[in-house]
C-alpha cells in the first residue's frame, strides 16, 4: 500500500478526528541527531495530555527502551525491533513480555554471528540489549553491509536498516508483526482498530513495513532525501528533520482549521 510521501501541511479534519493513537520510531524521528530536544518531549506530553495513546516502535535496545517508559509519557515501547515489549501495566508497575516468535536458537545464532563479524563496530548501546545485534551503520563501508547481510542470511538471522544501525534479529517477527501482536495481546486492539485510529511516524528504511501498513503516516525530511531508495513511502514527509518533524505533526493536530 503506502503513500505518496506528499510535502506534509497538516491534517486534514477527518484525520484530526480519526487519531486515537499515536505511533512512532525513536531515532531521528522523535530525537535528532542523537538528542532529545525540548520542543520534541513538549510534543509528547502535548500528545498525552490531548488523550493519545502513544506506543513507540523501535530498532533501539531494551536498555534505552527502559528509559523511555519510565521517562517519557508513552504507554508502551516495542524495543529491538519487535522482540519485546515494555508497557504502564494496571496496577503502575512495568510489564515486560516477550515476542513468542524468537528464535529459541538465538543465543547461538548471535554468538556465531558475533564471531564471524568481530571486527565490524558495533553501536555503543549493544551491551544494553538483549536478543538483536546492532552495528553502526557509519563506520560500515558499502562493501562491508552487503557482507555483513550475506552472513546474518548464512547463520538463519534477519536485518532491518535504519538511519544509524543495521539491526539482526532472530525470528520471524518484525516491527509490524509486533505491533499488531502486542497491541491485541496487552490492550485487545486488533489490526482493523490501528489502522483506522493510528497514525505511524519514522524516518528510515526499517519503517517501510509500517508505511505500508498504516493508511495514515508521516516521515521525517530525512524520508525526501533518501525518496529513490523506498519501495513502500509515508502518506506525508515533513519539512523538518527528526523531532523537529515530529512537532510539525503534534502542532498539526493540535491546531483547529478555520
Amino acid at each position: 500500500m503506502g503513500g505518496q510521501g506528499l510535502p506534509f501541511s497538516g491534517l486534514s479534519e477527518e484525520e484530526k478526528g480519526r487519531i486515537e493513537i499515536i505511533i512512532s520510531d525513536v531515532d531521528d524521528t522523535i530525537t535528532k541527531n542523537g538528542k532529545l530536544y525540548p520542543n520534541a518531549l513538549q510534543s509528547l506530553w502535548k500528545l498525552k495530555r490531548m488523550g493519545k495513546m502513544i506506543v513507540l516502535v523501535t530498532g533501539g535496545s531494551a536498555g534505552w527502551s527502559d528509559t523511555y517508559i519510565r521517562q517519557w509519557p508513552v504507554d508502551a515501547v516495542i524495543a529491538e525491533s519487535g522482540a519485546l515489549i515494555l508497557a504502564h501495566g494496571k496496577g503502575g508497575g512495568i510489564v515486560y513480555k516477550f515476542n513468542p516468535m524468537i528464535d529459541p536458537m538465538y543465543q547461538k545464532k548471535k554468538e556465531n554471528l558475533m564471531k564471524l563479524t568481530a571486527g565490524l563496530q558495533l553501536s555503543s548501546d549493544q551491551y544494553a540489549r538483549l536478543y538483536d545485534i546492532a552495528y553502526d551503520k557509519k563506520s560500515l563501508k558499502e562493501q562491508e553491509i552487503k557482507t555483513l547481510k550475506g552472513m546474518v542470511q548464512a547463520v538463519g538471522g534477519h536485518w532491518t536498516e535504519s538511519s544509524i544501525h543495521i539491526n539482526v534479529g532472530f525470528g520471524s517477527f518484525s516491527k509490524r508483526s509486533a505491533l499488531i501482536f502486542f497491541m491485541d495481546a496487552l490492550y485487545d486492539i486488533k489490526a482493523d482498530r490501528i489502522r483506522a485510529n493510528g497514525v505511524y511516524l519514522g524516518d528510515s528504511l526499517n519503517d517501510e513495513d509500517l508505511f505500508s501498513f498504516m493508511p495514515l503516516s508521516i516521515g521525517m525530511h530525512s524520508v525526501e532525501d533518501n525518496r529513490e531508495a523506498f519501495t513502500n513511502l509515508p502518506t506525508y514527509i515533513t519539512s523538518g528533520y527528526g523531532g523537529d518533524g515530529f512537532s510539525e505533526f503534534t502542532k498539526s493536530l493540535e491546531t483547529t482549521n478555520s
